[in-house]
């Protein structure tokens, strides 16, 4: 038996040797891609910042050659009605903090930042038991299925701002797992400031009320609603009301309902702007789906639904979703091997995926780095030997090579590969919650 386990870490260690490499390959093809690219999306919330401290519409504005060309998205279409700004101005104001910057410094300042982020949240969640056989496997899956995937090329490639969100949820595990004095409220601010961010998180209120975390539901709530004030103020009421109002009109060219004239951005706006001339470049070698529900039914069987059923669709299903998760945690009475705050997170960001799929918005696999905290938390608690653990996991890893090409004869591979992934997740918290996982030896 110490032969095989001797064996056994041997090959572990070998596996991390090789996802290391893939990780590193992975960073030094996101060091080309920044110099190679412009960072298609972060220009966009860049421009937008600028818009904002100046006083004008970052959701409407259409760039014309007597404006700074700090001002110019190029890829920014001029028959559509609206700019390609799609964060609220919560996040416009953050990035104001460093706005006025000439924008390739920015590019590079967010190209670290991305990289910090995504190590620093994969500690937070590993910290504890950095050289346990099973924080090695851990590390393996993430090196290979987030930094060595398409999920994770396309996010720095493009500049994406879901890294941040993701972070700040590290932070509110870290707080919530903490026994500090301010613990809970510290958690809360991050989770209320990451809703202000992006709002479908504040869905994550739903199992802190399923759990009967009142100091958690209260703290997430005050700091929610006082970081949208404060944004507010900075930013302006009329600024959220054009957010809206674009948002809306997103909608629309989501499923195509709004025709616009096609126009190559190439031959109307300057070649070089702000002494770059990729800024209208991106990496066309790396797969882009957009896999919102509206936007599948509408490719996939022109079935073209409005906003507000997309709304009764989330409610019946978080409401159906939420329903099993208090049946089966006030009903059970087995003990499982996972801690309340795992079991907590693993179903609130299930909540967020849940969500994120449905809402009427443009939905892309970089979206996709949210699943790398229920993986964590998966691979964290799930017992090898029980068979219907085992299943889920392997069916979730596959979904995972689904995403990132293995079968690209599928149709709809990617949307395939999500799905599988968040189903076989929702399948593994009724599993977890169920509590018919005995409890594995500290040493597994």
């Amino acid at each position: 038996m110490q032969i095989n386990q001797k064996h056994l870490n041997k090959f572990v260690n070998i596996l991390l040797v090789f996802a290391l490499i893939i990780a590193l390959l992975g960073f030094v093809t996101d060091i080309r891609n920044t110099f190679k690219f412009g960072g298609i999306d972060l220009r966009n919330r860049v421009v937008g910042a600028r818009l904002l401290t100046k006083g004008l519409d970052p959701y409407h504005f259409k760039w014309t050659p007597s404006d700074d060309q700090r001002l110019l998205d190029p890829l920014d279409w001029p028959t559509i009605p609206v700019t390609r700004t799609t964060v609220n101005p919560s996040v416009l104001l953050f990035h104001s903090l460093f706005a006025n910057l000439p924008y390739f410094p920015q590019r590079i300042i967010w190209f670290v930042i991305q990289w910090f982020c995504l190590i620093a949240s994969v500690f937070i969640f590993i910290k504890n038991n950095l050289h346990d056989f099973r924080t090695k496997s851990i590390l393996i899956s993430i090196l290979i299925f987030i930094c060595g995937s398409s999920i994770w090329r396309i996010h720095v490639d493009v500049g994406q701002f879901y890294i941040i969100l993701v972070f700040l949820l590290a932070l509110a595990y870290q707080f919530f797992s903490s026994k500090i004095k301010y613990g809970n409220a510290l958690g809360g601010f991050c989770i209320g400031l990451a809703a202000c961010f992006r709002f479908p998180l504040i869905i994550m209120v739903l199992p802190m009320i399923i759990f009967k975390k009142v100091k958690m539901l209260t703290a997430t709530l005050l700091s929610f609603f006082f970081c949208l004030v404060v944004s507010i103020l900075f930013t302006g009421l009329p600024a959220w009301q054009n957010y809206f109002s674009a948002m809306a009109t997103n909608g629309k060219l989501n499923i195509e309902s709004l025709k616009v004239d096609g126009v190559d951005v190439k031959k109307i706006f300057p070649k070089i702007v702000e002494g770059m001339n990729n800024l209208q470049d991106f990496n066309g070698g790396i797969p882009n789906s957009n896999s919102s529900l509206q936007f599948f039914l509408k490719d996939s069987l022109s079935l073209q639904l409005e906003s507000k059923y997309f709304v009764i669709i989330i409610a019946t299903i978080l409401l159906i979703y939420s329903f099993i998760i208090y049946q089966y945690r006030n009903n059970s009475n087995n003990k499982t091997n996972i801690k309340e705050i795992d079991l907590f997170f693993f179903i609130s960001i299930i909540n967020v995926l849940i969500v994120d799929y449905l809402i009427p918005a443009p939905r892309h696999v970089y979206n996709n780095l949210f699943y790398l905290i229920p993986l964590i938390l998966l691979l964290k608690n799930m017992n090898p030997f029980n068979t219907q653990m085992l299943s889920c996991t392997m069916l979730m890893f596959i979904g995972f090579l689904t995403l990132n090409g293995m079968f690209a004869w599928l149709p709809y591979e990617i949307q395939v590969g999500e799905f599988i992934m968040l189903g076989s997740m929702i399948l593994m918290s009724v599993i977890f919650i169920k509590g018919s996982i005995p409890i594995l030896p500290k040493k597994l």
